[in-house]
């Protein structure tokens, strides 16, 4: 299933197709209420407020605006495809409940921003009928691992390499940014500070979105010349940078993988990190294994913690496609 959401003016239009029926769907509130809504919810999460009654009620609403006449082939797509505009970066599209649970939970979910059966990346076919996307990334792949004492105090990114023996370890106060362009690895995982300043789709660069390293900032201009197929960044509001989001891709990275918000430094993050690359090693595909990460943990911390803090240990990170995939063979929905 592939969901893109895309604004004319001020109106949001939504086009779905499954199963040989077309089905238009045009919201009721204005593109601009609606990313407003959006953006409270964003604010909620990044400042761990306390989701309550009144939180439900906006996200059930939302929920029926976006997925109302959607459901029956929402219930049955194997996983789904966010593609997205600048614009709606912040929207909390796989948090929405489907029957009282929130998507992520239910289906490996992606997002992408190129637009629907165009682009001239690289292509993949649904050679499984599940998630058409690379394999995990075996044993022998390597790696550019960096790592931030503070932002990983439990040497979750220790564990990641000893699993990829071949990789490159080094702590992060010794890098440098012109250390990038010449990199050629499987993956790059960084587990640092990040500094974003989201700009919520209006025309303003993000190019000064970095990650601190050790006297100098790394910017999305330092992965020119670099070469990944993988990109996972353990720093905060990462997904909210177009600008990172972009030097992956040009770097030819098919999988970024990076927090929409502000995420624990260790403890969630040091257990996502563990189950994602564990279930790469093993061969699942990045968005699998980061839908199987993400929902091992909402259900290790039902019931141990508030529902507040189950969210915010499990779902901050998201999965990005910069590339296109346009021969897909899965059933698909598109809301474009």
């Amino acid at each position: 299933m592939r969901i893109g959401v895309h604004q004319q003016d001020d109106r949001l239009t939504l086009q779905a197709e499954f199963d040989a029926v077309t089905q238009t769907v045009n919201p009721e509130r204005s593109a601009g209420i609606l990313s407003r809504e959006f953006r409270r919810i964003y604010d909620m999460l990044e400042e761990n407020r306390r989701l309550d009654a009144r939180f439900d009620a906006r996200m059930a609403v939302l929920s029926h605006e976006f997925f109302g006449p959607l459901l029956p082939g929402l219930r049955k797509a194997p996983c789904v495809i966010f593609q997205i505009e600048p614009t709606s970066m912040h929207f909390a599209l796989d948090l929405l409940p489907v029957d009282g649970v929130p998507l992520f939970v239910l289906k490996p979910v992606a997002f992408s921003f190129d637009k629907l059966g165009g682009g001239s990346g690289n292509q993949a076919s649904a050679g499984d009928g599940r998630t058409p996307f690379a394999k995990g990334l075996d044993p022998q792949s390597k790696g550019f691992i960096l790592r931030d004492l503070e932002t990983d105090p439990d040497d979750a990114t220790g564990e990641v390499q000893k699993l990829y023996p071949g990789s490159t370890f080094q702590l992060i106060r010794t890098a440098t940014p012109d250390m990038f362009a010449r990199s050629r690895y499987d993956f790059l995982l960084i587990s640092g500070e990040g500094v974003v300043s989201p700009t919520w789709g209006k025309p303003e660069k993000d190019e000064n979105d970095a990650i601190g390293l050790g006297e100098d900032d790394m910017y999305p201009k330092d992965l020119q010349g670099a070469a990944f197929k993988l990109v996972y960044l353990d720093a905060s509001q990462l997904a909210m940078s177009k600008a990172f989001i972009d030097a992956a891709r040009r770097s030819g990275a098919r999988h970024y993988v990076a927090p929409l918000i502000s995420n624990e430094a260790g403890h969630s993050s040091t257990l996502t990190l563990r189950y994602f690359f564990n279930d790469l090693n093993k061969g699942v595909t990045p968005m699998d294994a980061l839908f199987q990460t993400r929902r091992q943990l909402y259900k290790e911390f039902e019931g141990r913690v508030n529902r507040t803090e189950q969210i915010y240990y499990a779902y901050p990170f998201r999965l990005y496609l910069p590339v296109s995939y346009t021969h897909l063979t899965l059933p698909t929905i598109l809301l474009v």
